[in-house]
């Protein structure tokens, strides 16, 4: 573990329990050493958006997977300074940046049956459209008998 994972789980701690949140919904990935990315989801009259944060992560290291109700994205960040300058020593001051695997499950909660998806991957943000299910009209038949309440 990375001394500033230490502080960032100390963060998450206390930002839960201030919240009331228990600890293993938070924590939920910990254990394996996936990172999260950040992540937006909107909503528009068509389509719903999931928006990730994932600067320096290669198209071709991201994957996305449908699995019945649940959409998951799934990748890695290769830290480039193993690439770059693998034989300099570095003595880092700070380091916030996630290097590895990551992985996010979204729950769609109309299923995605029948429904348009697209992956949008510019300036280090993937946005993932969902069109949503048209609404369907039902015009219920009313049935008259006469002398019968």
């Amino acid at each position: 573990m990375k001394p500033h994972d230490m502080e960032r789980f100390f963060w998450q701690l206390e930002g839960a329990l201030s919240k009331g949140m228990w600890p293993d919904i938070v924590f939920k990935a910990a254990g394996d050493g996936r990172w999260s990315p950040m992540t937006d989801i909107y909503e528009t009259d068509d389509e719903t958006v999931i928006k990730m944060d994932l600067a320096g992560v290669s198209k071709d290291e991201i994957s996305i997977v449908v699995e019945s109700n649940r959409l998951v994205v799934r990748g890695t960040r290769k830290d480039e300074a193993k690439t770059y300058e693998p034989q300099k020593k570095k003595n880092y001051v700070q380091m916030e940046i996630n290097y590895g695997d990551f992985e996010r499950v979204f729950l769609l909660r109309d299923g995605i049956e029948g429904r348009p998806v697209r992956a949008e991957y510019t300036s280090g943000f993937l946005r993932i459209i969902v069109g949503k299910k048209p609404k369907q009209t039902l015009t219920v038949p009313i049935s008259f008998h006469e002398g019968v309440q």
